[in-house]
């Protein structure tokens, strides 16, 4: 483990910034963003089912459209009309910075992904392919992407569910949980990190899980400046995301290998997470990330 940590640690203090013009992907996107809607809901189909049994929601899916005009988030889910946009110009931006982060350096077959929380940098393992490299990050950041905008249709699925039926168990604590925006945002940041190393099989090697376990020092350093970064109003909007990515990694990272046998356990503890559960999980396996190895094998939730 320590000789992989010292090459991702090598990785990112020698990033080649590469800028050569690439050209976008154009309609090619629209066929990435479609495949890619299309295979996230096969992959969620099974946990949306155990969802909707476990907590008696009215799932529907969520439209797919795909927007050519600017905004500043790659994509949103509309509850009002129950649909997943994604805006091109924002994820073509999104690849171009991909592209200048990788500098064409490989460990064991796995290039890094980076994903910035304040002023740090969390990597996300990710197979490229050398002759198409754009089209390769594309399917990776809109996977990831997917993932997030999917759980924020599950999320309003249980609003609306504990909103109607007041006999639902922890009725109270999950309603204020999802009445509060940040909340939102944290948890399907989370849920994006978990499937996307599930979906991808990255759990399943070392030299993949190992993104998530050397993200654990950066996770707790960005705890310490939550407060600083949650007054400043230039960064306060991205703190429950960042939150969400740490948390994810921390589940990634503990599990590994056994990520999906565990991940009926994962879902569970994702729709009762807010804020405060994850500082916790997230300063306990900062301190001690040792910890980690040790309660892989437990039966225990996070």
């Amino acid at each position: 483990m320590a000789s992989l940590l010292d090459k991702i640690k090598e990785y990112v203090n020698d990033v080649a910034y590469n800028v050569k013009k690439v050209l976008p992907l154009k309609d090619d996107l629209d066929k990435i963003i479609e495949s890619e809607y299309e295979k996230a809901f096969e992959i969620l189909d099974k946990y949306i089912e155990y969802i909707k049994r476990e907590y008696g929601i009215d799932y529907k899916i969520p439209r797919l459209e795909i927007s050519e005009d600017e905004s500043s988030y790659d994509a949103w889910y509309l509850p009002t009309r129950n649909e997943i946009c994604f805006f091109k110009e924002s994820i073509e931006e999104y690849i171009d910075n991909e592209l200048k982060f990788l500098g064409y350096k490989e460990i064991n077959d796995i290039e890094y992904l980076n994903n910035s929380i304040g002023s740090k940098i969390l990597l996300y393992p990710s197979y490229i392919n050398k002759k198409n490299k754009r089209e390769s990050i594309a399917e990776s950041i809109t996977r990831l992407v997917m993932f997030h905008e999917f759980w924020h249709s599950i999320d309003f699925s249980i609003l609306d569910k504990l909103e109607k039926d007041p006999t639902i168990k922890n009725r109270y604590y999950l309603l204020t949980i999802l009445n509060d925006r940040d909340n939102i945002e944290l948890r399907a940041s989370a849920f994006e990190v978990v499937m996307y190393y599930l979906a991808n099989g990255f759990h399943k090697h070392k030299n993949g899980y190992v993104a998530a376990y050397a993200n654990i020092p950066i996770c707790r350093t960005y705890i310490e400046k939550i407060d600083i970064l949650e007054k400043n109003k230039n960064t306060k909007e991205y703190v429950p995301y960042g939150l969400g990515f740490c948390y994810g990694n921390i589940v990634v990272a503990k599990y590994g290998s056994s990520l999906k046998e565990n991940i009926y356990k994962i879902i569970d503890d994702i729709i009762h997470l807010n804020k405060e559960k994850a500082i916790d999980v997230i300063k306990l396996y900062g301190d001690n990330p040792d910890k980690l190895l040790h309660d892989k094998n437990s039966n225990s939730v996070i």
